[in-house]
């Protein structure tokens, strides 16, 4: 059976593609981001959670855990995942939901059948994206889901770093419509120390996507000290105009909506409280550079 950890489906999706979505999120990411929004993907295997929001500090979970992987202190239940048997007993006593399984192991059938579920709200420009996390560090199952799709007639998107083998890429563009890829820094120390890795294996990536006429669409996240400056974008623009294709490049405001998540796992967070989006005019002097290199601007 194929199958992969799923930490979230998003149904009724409206940015993650074209039209009303099914969105997979896969667990796993070959990458470290400062900034992930979704921390609890990078890890492939499933972990307990704790959502802090929602506990009445009954320590049910604490008596509940025979293998003392679970403590407390004033930030309340703090989980050892190395030491936690994933036996699930603390989920059972927990009267809240605040102590669950951060994802669930789906298999390519039923991950089609949830997807059916939605299918009448596709239209002609929805359908599904598969999304982590990162979908091509689980190959046989997000292969399997897209082929699964389009047999079926239902279109299919991916979001993804690009970090992968290339054939692993040529596998996914032979089965999927449209590769929505990230392109954070195009400097690969800066990269590097952003993220864990340089980025010659995803610019690489791109370039090869781009010689196939791959419907590609590229998104530079704009992460305050990190990917906003002029000089990267600048950059960006200059390998993208040189690949001779006509590839739009979306820019993404950051979103600072996942703070909790980061105190949920106890991983410190690289921005204050006070950090909010970047300002308009700042993104759209950015997205100028763009333009004036003769790209797409999204």
């Amino acid at each position: 059976m194929i199958s992969a950890n799923i930490f979230d489906v998003k149904r009724f999706a409206i940015n993650d593609g074209d039209g009303i979505r099914t969105v997979l999120f896969i667990k796993g990411c070959p990458l470290r981001c400062k900034w992930c929004q979704n921390p609890e993907g990078i890890f492939p295997d499933i972990r307990i959670w704790y959502a802090k929001s929602m506990c009445v500090g009954c320590k049910a979970c604490v008596a509940a855990c025979k293998a003392n992987a679970i403590g407390w202190d004033e930030k309340g239940a703090r989980i050892d995942q190395d030491r936690c048997t994933r036996c699930g007993k603390c989920t059972v006593a927990c009267p809240t939901g605040a102590i669950r399984f951060d994802g669930k192991e789906m298999s390519a059938e039923e991950a089609l059948h949830e997807i059916g579920k939605d299918r009448a709200f596709y239209g002609k420009d929805g359908g599904v994206t598969l999304s982590g996390g990162e979908c091509m560090a689980s190959p046989e199952f997000s292969l399997a889901v897209l082929k699964g799709c389009r047999e079926r007639g239902i279109g299919t998107s991916i979001e993804t770093s690009l970090h992968a083998k290339p054939e692993t890429v040529d596998a996914f563009a032979e089965v999927t419509d449209r590769i929505i890829a990230d392109i954070k820094l195009i400097d690969p120390a800066r990269h590097k120390a952003a993220t864990g890795a340089d980025n010659g294996l995803i610019l690489s990536n791109i370039r090869r996507l781009a010689e196939r006429k791959a419907d590609l669409l590229l998104r530079t996240p704009l992460i305050p000290g990190f990917t906003d400056d002029k000089e990267n974008i600048t950059g960006i623009a200059e390998f993208v105009a040189s690949l001779d294709a006509d590839i739009p490049v979306e820019l993404l405001n950051f979103n600072p909506m996942c703070r909790d998540k980061y105190e949920s796992l106890r991983i410190p967070y690289q921005f204050d409280s006070n950090q909010r989006e970047i300002p308009e005019k700042d993104v759209q002097a950015l997205k100028q550079i763009l333009t004036e290199h003769g790209l797409r601007a999204l």
